[in-house]
């Protein structure tokens, strides 16, 4: 970006003591050597840290809320560089472990493209399974139920009403679970027989589990 720093460099200094202009000056010098070696990491730890080594104010210095004038100027740079003072985010870290070694001695490109994906994929499933583990937890109730057969046949106490079972909560969890939002959020589809797969066709929860949950369900808004 078209910025001139020495117009900056000029206001910052007006009415600045002589130790404080001739710091500005030694800075604004560190600042276009680091421009100029195309480093783009404008941040006020790094720039503190550059400006120290080459004698001039330090991190401290230029974080002090009375020195605003440094990090103003640290800033037009910044500008000009096309950059901010954040620091810029790192890189992603790279794989370490004992299958990616193996992988980086696969000399044909094609077949160490084909089994990095393969081993991505592995660690997918392993990082969503860990998920949905964290994610479920498991009651079982050991309270007596009330289904009794009857002395007539084909008559049958069922259950008491989910409401009496569930709580509020529970039963808005199970809701949630079971809807279409819920499982395309996970990457999951469900087909008609209440059965429930990933987007490789695995199979996630059997058949009949979700038709089956949606009939219980199907009580509470009775």
């Amino acid at each position: 970006m078209n910025i001139d720093i020495d117009a900056v460099l000029e206001t910052l200094k007006d009415g600045k003591t002589a130790k404080t202009q001739a710091s500005l000056d030694k800075l604004s010098k560190t600042l276009k050597h680091y421009y100029e070696s195309g480093a783009r990491d404008f941040s006020v730890t790094t720039i503190g840290r550059v400006s120290e080594e080459n004698g001039g104010v330090g991190y401290q210095s230029i974080r002090a809320t009375a020195n605003k004038h440094y990090r103003d100027l640290i800033e037009a740079w910044a500008v000009k560089a096309q950059t901010t003072t954040k620091k810029p985010p790192m890189g992603p870290a790279k794989k370490t472990g004992q299958d990616y070694q193996l992988l980086e001695r696969i000399d044909d490109t094609a077949v160490r493209a084909l089994f990095g994906q393969i081993i991505r994929e592995r660690d997918r499933y392993k990082s969503e399974a860990s998920m949905l583990k964290n994610q479920t937890k498991i009651i079982i109730d050991k309270r007596p139920t009330a289904f009794t057969e009857s002395q007539t046949e084909g008559s049958v106490d069922w259950l008491p009403s989910l409401k009496r079972i569930c709580s509020d909560n529970e039963i808005k969890a199970l809701q949630t679970i079971s809807s279409e939002e819920w499982l395309e959020k996970l990457g999951f589809q469900a087909n008609s027989l209440g059965q429930v797969k990933d987007e490789y066709g695995m199979e996630i929860l059997p058949r009949g589990f979700l038709t089956g949950l949606k009939k219980i369900l199907g009580e509470v808004g009775e």
